[in-house]
Formats: structure tokens, C-alpha cells, sequence
């Protein structure tokens, strides 16, 4: 079932349109803060036990639900599976953010092309076109695992609720970005650990989809350049695939080669490892149907 619910919230997110509108995390933002005025207050559930317990009730009602409807009827357990994966992706769907960045540019939109870089990229991105279009690159690798492999993964693994779990802390490690108090560096680092096995399966994923032994070289020996450790093995592994060593090295000049052909393949790279990922999962349901 989980092949078949993974198979049709993709083809609902890219082909029906972006549930971007229907997922509204606010109400988790105005959870958390409360959560961490409260639990501050408890020096036992400072940091991370305070994090597991911010997590657990959410997490813990989605399982709950899906239980019971598994119980009550299976076709509500996958409808509900399916609508919570379809929340728990994103928010924005990545490859439409990307073009749009290249559409923009293709008509010579300057201020179009600005607007869709900051909502991507953030305010402070590179002003030279090279440095931009590096940062478009690994911004891209590392939100697919981000907004989509990441959740799959969590999804296959757990249900519903891992697929939620996964995008909640999400949410919430952006939401303390910057902040050094004991309560956001366990959100952060927390998110870490829930990444740290889906990061290294999209690498892989990457490195199959591309050059295999390219990527697996610069992994190796270049993956732990970024001082999150997860972001540098995707972006390791994928401009390896792309077998664009020189641009992770920073040798000089290397950057500049890079265009919106170079948006193009990295796009292109994933949605590859989008299907060794569903080629992986097709095997593994087909194994435990022989069993």
C-alpha cells in the first residue's frame, strides 16, 4: 500500500497542482512557541526532552487515527494515509519553484526572476550569476531530500505519522534557525537525526543517477565540507553525479561555467533519483508479496 499511496500523491502534487494553499503550518508555530514557554519553566524537560514531548502529541494523534481507521475500514486508513502525505510534502513544490526561477530568466523578467530567487534562496543570495545559479544547485539537492525523499522515507517507515513527524520538524528547525538557546538547538539537532539516513539514501540515489563513481569519490572524500553534515553529502554526491567536482572543489573559474543548463540537469538529476527511489520501493513491496 505504501508504493501505491507514495505513486498517487506524486502524481496528485505535480500533475492535479501544488497543495501548497492546504498546508498551513501555523498552528504548529503558535504550538511550539507555547510549548517552549511552558517546558522552559521545568528544567528536566529543557532541550531535548522537551522537543520529543513538543513532538509527541501530533505525531502520536496521527498514529491513533490511522489505527483506527485501519480497524474500522481499510480504504479510510488509505485515504488518510494519502491526504497526510499529500500535507506532509513541500510545502512548495520544488521543481515548479525552480522553473519558474528559468522561466523568468528565459523572457528576460528580471523582477520576476528576483522574486521567485528570494522566495528559493532567501534574501541574501549571491549577486554575481554564477554564485546564483551554485546556489540554485545545491539549494535544489538539498530540498529534494527537504521536501520530498525525506518524507517518503519517513512515510514508508512509519506511516502518516513519520511522514508528518519529518515535516513538523522541518518547520520547526527553520522556525529556530539563528537561536542558541537549549530548546532550538535540540529542534536542530533532532532534525539531524531524522535526516541523517534519508540524506544518504538520496545521495545514493543521486550517484545511481548519474555518474556513480564520481559522486561516491566526492562523497567520500568532500561530504563533510558543509558544517551540517547532511548537506554536504547531497550536494557532494550530486554535483558528483553531475560529474561537476570542480565547482564543490572551488577551483577558480568553475562556478561561472555554470548556467541554467546546469539549473536543468540538476533538476533533471532529481526527479531521476525520484524514480530509483520508486524502483527501490517497487522491489521491497514486491519481496514482502513473494514472502
Amino acid at each position: 500500500m505504501s508504493l501505491l499511496t507514495v505513486l498517487l500523491a506524486l502524481l496528485i502534487e505535480r500533475h492535479l497542482g501544488s497543495a501548497e494553499s492546504m498546508r498551513r503550518f501555523e498552528w504548529w508555530d503558535r504550538y511550539v512557541e507555547q510549548a517552549q514557554a511552558r517546558l522552559e519553566k521545568v528544567e528536566k524537560l529543557k532541550g531535548l526532552p522537551g522537543v520529543l514531548l513538543t513532538y509527541l502529541l501530533p505525531v502520536l494523534a496521527i498514529a491513533v487515527v490511522q489505527m483506527v481507521f485501519i480497524d474500522w475500514w481499510l480504504p479510510f486508513a488509505f485515504l488518510f494515509a494519502l491526504f497526510v502525505l499529500i500535507y506532509s510534502l513541500g510545502p512548495r513544490d520544488l521543481e515548479a519553484e525552480v522553473e519558474a526561477i528559468l522561466d523568468a530568466r528565459g523572457r528576460n523578467d528580471e523582477e520576476s526572476a528576483d522574486l521567485h530567487l528570494r522566495a528559493l534562496l532567501g534574501d541574501d543570495y549571491a549577486n554575481d550569476a554564477g554564485s546564483v545559479n551554485r546556489q540554485v544547485m545545491e539549494t535544489t539537492l538539498i530540498e529534494s531530500n527537504e521536501r520530498l525523499l525525506g518524507v517518503i522515507f519517513w512515510f514508508v517507515l512509519l506511516g502518516p505519522a513519520g511522514a508528518l513527524l519529518y515535516r513538523i520538524s522541518c518547520r520547526a528547525r527553520r522556525q529556530h534557525a539563528g537561536c542558541e538557546d537549549d530548546f532550538a538547538q535540540a529542534i536542530i539537532a533532532f532534525h539531524e537525526g531524522l535526516a541523517w539516513l534519508p540524506a544518504r539514501l538520496s545521495a545514493l540515489g543521486f550517484a545511481f543517477s548519474g555518474s556513480f563513481v564520481d559522486a561516491m569519490n566526492l562523497w567520500r572524500h568532500e561530504g563533510h565540507r558543509c558544517p551540517e553534515g547532511s548537506c554536504g553529502v547531497l550536494i557532494a554526491s550530486g554535483m558528483g553525479a553531475m560529474q561537476l567536482d570542480a565547482v564543490v572543489l572551488e577551483e577558480e573559474g568553475a562556478a561561472e561555467q555554470l548556467n541554467d543548463d546546469s539549473i536543468r540537469e540538476t533538476l533533471s538529476l532529481v526527479r531521476r533519483s525520484v524514480y530509483v527511489w520508486l524502483a527501490f520501493l517497487a522491489l521491497l513491496t514486491l519481496a514482502g508479496w513473494t514472502g
